[in-house]
């Protein structure tokens, strides 16, 4: 295969054919070496820029890339993501186990001795039964007082169940918060269904005012020790309206029903229970008295109501506490200061 000619040696043909044959040559030496020439010059600087000597190779469009720059790719069009889709209904979890979808108590404050609360509350669970238990605490504290446990419970339906805080002895007297806990047989816990509170407050006090509506602790002459005919003030009178409910204090023992028409009118003696204390309730309303001797009573039960029967000025209660038996070994003592904390633990 023969070599191929660039511009210099065809120049140098040029010259040399021309030095044998001046005449013949001159035109075409007067033509072809301007135009050799000027390939030469354009020919030399893509010589020069190789590095290695060789020719490039052809790009692929078949053209010269030589001085032109690359050309300058389209621009994408940015993408647009789509939103993610929102679900319908609630979220469900990957965590499994009873879900509380109740829970409430019938009352927030419970007496001693008195009507219990029912705790009312109802679990979904794809387990049949689940162990339940009651905790209560004082609040803004973390430790239990006491825990009930209630056993295994059905699920998927309500439960009711009644808390006197006696389960484990009587509690103190104060403000809890009841929380309710539950474990399936694989030991996963309750979890709270949306909106659904797993704890409430809840007040214990030992004992109630025995006056259910508007009271006043009338003036000197109702104190305890005030004198009267030849004796003194044994208790403390309560102006209330004829007819206001009067309930029991604390719950125990009806000792006595009775009436004295010179004293105290219809009367009832209360034992009550735990404790060596006796209550006495006089100048009842006619007809008004719902106990009967050894009846066993709660606290908040209703006695009877206030009127003004006996030697009596005006309707009023008038309340006796005596340490020991009522006029069996005791003594009556002021009432006064427990008639104020009853009062104020409302």
């Amino acid at each position: 295969m023969p070599w191929p000619v660039g511009p210099l040696q065809v120049l140098v043909l040029a010259l040399k054919a021309g030095r044998r044959s001046p005449t013949l040559f001159e035109p075409v030496r007067r033509v072809v070496l301007p135009t050799v020439l000027t390939l030469a010059c354009l020919a030399a600087p893509s010589a020069s820029a190789s590095s290695s000597g060789g020719a490039e190779p052809p790009s692929a469009g078949g053209g010269s890339s030589v001085g032109l720059a690359p050309p300058k790719p389209a621009p994408r069009k940015p993408t647009r993501r789509k939103p993610a889709r929102r679900r319908k209904g609630p979220r469900k979890t990957r965590r499994g186990g009873p879900v509380l979808l109740a829970f409430d108590l019938s009352r927030r404050k419970l007496f001693d001795l008195g009507h219990p609360t029912r705790v009312r509350f109802r679990i979904h669970s794809a387990a049949g039964q689940v162990l339940v238990r009651l905790v209560l605490r004082r609040p803004g504290s973390r430790a239990p007082v006491t825990t009930i446990a209630l056993g295994s419970r059905a699920t998927g339906r309500a439960q009711s169940v009644a808390l006197t805080g006696r389960e484990a002895g009587p509690l103190p007297q104060g403000r809890y918060v009841l929380r309710i806990a539950a474990r399936d047989g694989r030991g996963r816990t309750l979890r709270r269904a949306k909106g659904i509170e797993s704890t409430r407050e809840l007040s214990y006090v030992h004992h109630r005012f025995p006056l259910a509506g508007a009271f006043s602790y009338g003036g000197p002459g109702a104190r305890f020790g005030s004198p009267r005919s030849g004796r003194r003030h044994q208790g403390q009178d309560l102006v209330a309206a004829s007819g206001t409910p009067i309930v029991a204090p604390r719950g125990g023992t009806i000792k006595t029903v009775a009436y004295q028409a010179g004293g105290g009118g219809h009367y009832v003696v209360l034992r009550g229970s735990g404790e060596n204390r006796d209550y006495v309730f006089m100048h009842m309303l006619s007809g008004s008295v719902r106990v009967r001797a050894g009846q066993r009573v709660r606290t908040g039960q209703r006695i009877g109501q206030v009127g003004s029967t006996g030697s009596s000025t005006g309707p009023h209660l008038h309340f006796e506490v005596w340490v020991g038996g009522w006029f069996s070994g005791g003594k009556p003592v002021d009432p006064l200061p427990l008639l104020e904390a009853w009062d104020a633990s409302g």
